[in-house]
Order: structure tokens, then sequence, then C-alpha cells
């Protein structure tokens, strides 16, 4: 698939092909390794840098390629093959916007913010319900109805970070403000 990926590591040298959405968080991480660094002209850096574009393309790719535009909870890799979707369903997860968000104040790249749109005009078109959101149970079928239930992370972090993405006058500058784990903003005290 050529796509960089974060295995699971099974203990040893043990380690399956297997990225899990959850691990869509990992862009944003390597993204502020390289903002944070003193010298972003370091190969640390650089790679900090060339790593968190290429885990964030793989996040992309998760959504891009299914049917409904909306990634499923984990995908697996095969030798010499594209990756395949085990486990179908989405729970409205939050880390690859996250992802998007931090790459996009640290880069500037006007593609994450087009990455971010796609995601939540497919989010708006296949899992809005009545008064909500809701899951999904398969990634693949365009035609069903998302799950009544909606994460309270769905709101908390995933409309928010889209929210952010989408609004470049929204003042949060990384060197000021830090995300704790629910996306609420705090403002850095030195």
């Amino acid at each position: 698939s050529k796509l960089r990926f974060l295995a699971d590591w099974k203990g040893g040298n043990r380690y399956e092909l297997k990225m899990d959405h959850l691990v869509c968080f990992a862009p944003g991480m390597f993204a502020l390794s390289y903002h944070t660094s003193p010298d972003k002209s370091s190969a640390k850096a650089q790679r900090d840098l060339t790593v968190a574009k290429q885990l964030m393309y793989t996040c992309w790719q998760m959504y891009e390629r299914m049917e409904t535009g909306i990634a499923p909870e984990y995908i697996m890799f095969y030798q010499n093959k594209d990756f395949k979707t085990p486990a179908t369903h989405y729970l409205l997860r939050p880390e690859t916007v996250e992802s998007l968000f931090i790459l996009n104040q640290v880069t500037g790249h006007p593609i994450y913010r087009i990455w971010g749109k796609r995601i939540m005009d497919s989010i708006d078109k296949y899992c809005k319900t009545r008064y909500g959101y809701g899951a999904l149970k398969n990634v693949h079928k365009t035609q069903q109805q998302p799950d009544d239930s909606m994460e309270s992370f769905f709101l908390a972090e995933t409309l928010k970070y889209l929210f952010l993405l989408q609004d470049p006058d929204v003042p949060i500058d990384l060197n000021e403000w830090v995300f704790n784990t629910e996306a609420h903003p705090l403002r850095i005290f030195i």
C-alpha cells in the first residue's frame, strides 16, 4: 500500500499489521514534536514532520477510500496489498481531525482544512440523526441509518476540532495554548 502506519506491538518481535483509528492522534503528536523543537532544521525535527505528514495521509486514506467517506475503527495491512477493513464500524472518533487541526496550525498547508471539510461533509451526510449524530455499523454501506447513540467526545472533541480547523480567525497559537484530552484549550502559563 506504500502507506506509513503504526503497527500493534504484541511483545518481543511480534507485531500485528493493524492500525486503529485511535492511532490517528500520532500525526499531531509528531507535528507537535517538530513544532516545539528548538532547531526545526535538525534531522530529528525534520524526521518528525515527515512522519507526521505520512501518518496523516494514511489516516486520511482511511476516510477517503471508504464508500461513505467515513473511516473504520481499524484497518489491517498485508504485504504487497492494499489495506483491508475487518472492523467496519465508526464511532464518531476525534483523533484524525485533531491531527488535521494540529498539522494545519503547524504547517499552514490548506490540504488539512480541505480534508477536514470533506470528513465533516461525510459525517453530516451519513451520521446525522434527527437530534444529533450517530455511529455507523458499516462504513462501506451508503444506505443505512446511523445508530441512536452519540459519544460525548463527538461534541467535546470531534466537532470542536472540525470547527477550529475551518475557522482561521480563531486565535489558537500552539505556543500559547495546549489542549487537554477533551480538547479544551488551556493557556500555557510561563
